[in-house]
């Protein structure tokens, strides 16, 4: 049976998708934390330091002009300590076409003894020239009467210093461009958010304006000074530059790394199908069994009412009954059990109805067997390798009634799913300003699943069901 599967390319490319998936979701259930969703998906403010709808990275080989990648960079220790200064020093290659849009400083947990330490930040330009961006931070707030040290600041909220508002920082930029011959004032500087131009750019005229430099690629050294008691200091300091592309996937309207979301998704549409595929296929292949062989009213009242679940406009049930239940994907997982194992019994009935007639069941009967014993001794085991398929083949049924409910906002709201991802898309305007990196890659996911299992059910049918293997 496994050299005829192989034989089938259906079977052969099925295999392989299933397998790359199963593979894929068993490393994001190693690495990611279980309470991924709640703790860091569903988490508007953990996502804040990364760029808002921007497509990922490889969209560069497809544009004229190549765009900045966005990056992060968080040093947790000093990279040069001297007797009362603490520096951190950060690399940032730029080899992009358009400009970063910004550069955020953040550190935390700043432990200080005696007077307020001073923080500086300075960048060494490719061309040589070096920049003082501030010259101390005068964002600290002072010991408050009463208050021994050491003094602690920035604990729950980090200090995020946005260099382009800075007054201190834009005058700076200011200066820097005047020396290069750019005539800009301040308020130039600040309400046209120059600073990213007069920091990454060359200028070619005297007007202050985007359109006056170029970029000027090489490596960006940014130096952040800590000055002060030899016992300061902070818990990290990290270095944002704000680009236009970022990751495997690119980002949605909040930030969140996409990449991140479609690879949860991985276990969470297995672990739907498998599972609603298996209660399902082993509650309809029970009473298909119990229904063909007992027969009478038993099997009449059994047939009737899978008749009836068959029937029923799934969708609207499984949208009701979500709505009342809650969104909870246990909830969905149990709506889905309960509509999804009619079919099962009424094609594993017609099939015990032609098994019971069977001499060794006639025999088994003359033996004085039981009913139970016979249905688990001679009606199972022909049965079980189609109920395999059936199964098999039940597994993208789920995942895309899951993805149904999802994009229709009816979906588990503590864990990213595909259609989950497809609905917020859809609701925030992705269609309308074509960020396909939003749509596309969850649709395609789905469709690739669906078309896996598919294909295994089409390898597997020629092997269970002995009319096909004949033919």
């Amino acid at each position: 049976m496994i050299r005829e599967f192989f034989r089938s390319a259906s079977g052969v490319a099925g295999f392989a998708i299933i397998l790359l998936f199963s593979i894929i979701a068993i490393y994001v259930v190693a690495t990611f934390p279980l309470d991924y969703g709640t703790r860091y998906w569903s988490n508007p403010k953990y996502w804040e330091e990364y760029p808002k709808l921007v497509p990922p990275v490889w969209y560069n080989y497809f544009v004229p002009e190549k765009l900045p990648q966005h990056y992060i960079s968080e040093l947790r220790a000093p990279t040069a300590t001297e007797e009362d200064v603490k520096r951190w020093v950060f690399s940032y290659n730029f080899d992009a076409d358009k400009f970063p849009t910004g550069v955020i400083l953040k550190y935390a947990n700043l432990t200080f003894y005696e007077s307020l330490p001073i923080i500086s930040i300075k960048v060494k330009r490719p061309d040589g020239q070096e920049v003082v961006l501030m010259d101390f931070d005068s964002g600290i707030p002072s010991p408050r009467p009463g208050e021994s040290p050491p003094y602690v600041r920035f604990v729950e909220n980090p200090r995020s210093i946005v260099l382009s508002v800075e007054p201190g920082v834009v005058r700076r930029a200011a200066e820097f461009a005047r020396s290069q011959g750019v005539n800009c004032t301040v308020t130039e500087v600040r309400e046209a958010v120059l600073l990213p131009y007069i920091i990454f750019g060359i200028p070619q005229s005297s007007k202050c304006s985007a359109e006056s430099f170029k970029p000027l690629k090489g490596t960006y050294i940014f130096e952040v000074e800590l000055v002060g008691d030899p016992r300061d200091r902070v818990d990290y300091v990290r270095l944002i530059v704000q680009g236009a592309v970022y990751g495997a996937m690119g980002t949605d309207y909040l930030g969140r790394d996409l990449a991140q979301g479609l690879l949860f998704g991985f276990p969470v549409a297995l672990f739907i199908g498998g599972v609603v595929a298996v209660l399902a296929t082993v509650i309809g292949m029970g009473l298909g069994i119990v229904s063909g062989y007992v027969g009478g009213k038993v099997d009449e009242a059994i047939q009737r009412f899978a008749d009836v679940m068959n029937n029923l406009p799934l969708l609207p049930l499984l949208i009701l009954f979500v709505f009342v239940l809650g969104r909870s994907l246990f909830n969905i997982i149990f709506v889905l059990v309960v509509f999804g194992w009619a079919g099962t019994t009424i094609i594993v009935r017609s099939m015990v109805l032609s098994i019971k007639t069977s001499q060794f069941v006639e025999a088994a009967k003359l033996a004085g067997a039981s009913s139970w014993w016979i249905m688990w001794k001679h009606i199972l085991p022909p049965v079980l390798p189609y109920s395999f398929a059936l199964m098999i083949l039940n597994i993208p049924g789920a995942i895309l009634s899951e993805a149904s409910l999802s994009f229709l906002g009816l979906g588990d709201p503590s864990i990213p799913t595909w259609g989950q991802i497809m609905q917020q898309a859809f609701d925030n305007g992705a269609l309308q300003n074509f960020s396909w990196w939003w749509i596309l890659p969850p649709g395609i996911l789905i469709v690739i699943t669906a078309v896996g299992f598919v294909l295994i059910f089409f390898a597997l049918e020629p092997i269970v069901n002995p009319r096909l293997r004949r033919q």
